[in-house]
């Protein structure tokens, strides 16, 4: 339960601290969707293959140290500033070894860090966690942010309105993130063979994201028939997702749904709603639906206005040459077969 001191701002140390003696952490977000054991050699692999690691280190060497001081505990774990961490590492050893030209060999040996108290509660930190990595300037990936705002739920039972003022995110993403997170959770214990379940969450969050699939996610039983379709690869993309409310409301399209997969189902979809593929036929929709609730006061004005009528004229005309287009063309292809 999380209680008033928690909320209270988070007091550090500025402590100086030889590089090897600090330890990744291995409850760090990026970590919490691999099984087994993590060692800490492991762990800097990880770090280091990531995407933007080596660019952080081409810019720590050309800084000669960190901007920024990393965030340890009592017992200088990084809780916050693992990439650094594995950044300076990997520097120190080409630094040792004469590799960098105009930095002395023991520049980044050591590491100014800021130090939380041992008697800091632990939701006082996973909230100083979160302000950093979901309101903060240096956001997770959204899988990361999901899991950290619905462990604040659910471990530490802070109501989704005290995590929107917190977090300075809106109730309903709030909402949205704990759902989408949970139902990947859930995904994961009924498909245990699946080791890249956390990368379902995306479909998931297509699915809470899309306002004409309110009603089916009312029901856990469509819930977990949606995970039975993802896990099967009834979606060949996860865009897939966001016309699924069309294929289940097709009685045709559903059926070829399940017993193919999306792309056959929006095949079919597609035959009876040129709307769906074609721009040029989702403009000419518009333009039927504007008419079709023309506003009476502006028919009042083209009663008595020569150029609206013109206007209108020109649009039957042009409607009109477009049908003997078509006609003709279809005249052409029966005399060619």
């Amino acid at each position: 339960m999380a209680k008033d001191e928690d909320r209270a701002p988070l007091k550090t140390t500025t402590q100086k601290v030889q590089l090897e003696k600090l330890k990744l952490d291995v409850n760090n977000v990026r970590f919490q969707h691999i099984s087994g054991l993590m060692t800490d050699k492991k762990m800097e692999e990880m770090i280091w293959d990531e995407k933007d690691t080596s660019s952080l280190c081409e810019q720590i060497q050309a800084a000669k140290g960190l901007y920024e001081q990393p965030i340890i505990n009592s017992d200088y774990v990084v809780l916050e500033g693992n990439r650094r961490i594995v950044c300076l590492r990997h520097l120190q050893k080409k630094a040792r070894a004469g590799e960098l030209p105009g930095i002395s060999k023991n520049q980044f040996d050591t590491v100014i860090c800021k130090q939380i108290p041992n008697e800091t509660s632990v939701v006082k930190v996973a909230l100083y966690l979160a302000a950093i990595h979901i309101r903060g300037k240096k956001p997770w990936p959204v899988f990361n942010r999901a899991k950290r705002i619905s462990q604040l739920h659910r471990d530490y039972n802070f109501s989704y309105d005290r995590l929107s003022e917190i977090l300075g995110m809106g109730k309903i993403t709030v909402i949205r993130l704990v759902s989408v997170y949970e139902q990947t959770e859930r995904y994961r214990d009924r498909y245990s063979d699946d080791k890249d379940w956390y990368h379902k969450f995306t479909y998931f969050d297509e699915l809470y994201k899309k306002r004409g699939l309110q009603e089916f996610r009312k029901r856990q039983e469509n819930l977990d028939k949606f995970a039975d379709w993802i896990h099967e690869g009834k979606f060949s993309d996860v865009r897939d997702v966001r016309s699924l409310d069309k294929i289940l409301a097709d009685e045709d399209a559903r059926r070829a749904f399940e017993n193919k997969n999306s792309t056959e189902a929006m095949r079919l979809l597609e035959e009876k709603d040129p709307t769906l593929k074609s721009r040029e036929f989702r403009q000419i929709n518009k333009t039927i639906k504007m008419l079709s609730s023309f506003p009476r006061k502006e028919l009042i004005k083209t009663v008595k206005d020569p150029s609206r009528i013109k206007i209108l004229e020109k649009l039957k005309e042009e409607v009109d040459l477009l049908l003997h287009d078509v006609k003709s063309l279809e005249k052409e292809d029966d005399h060619g077969k």
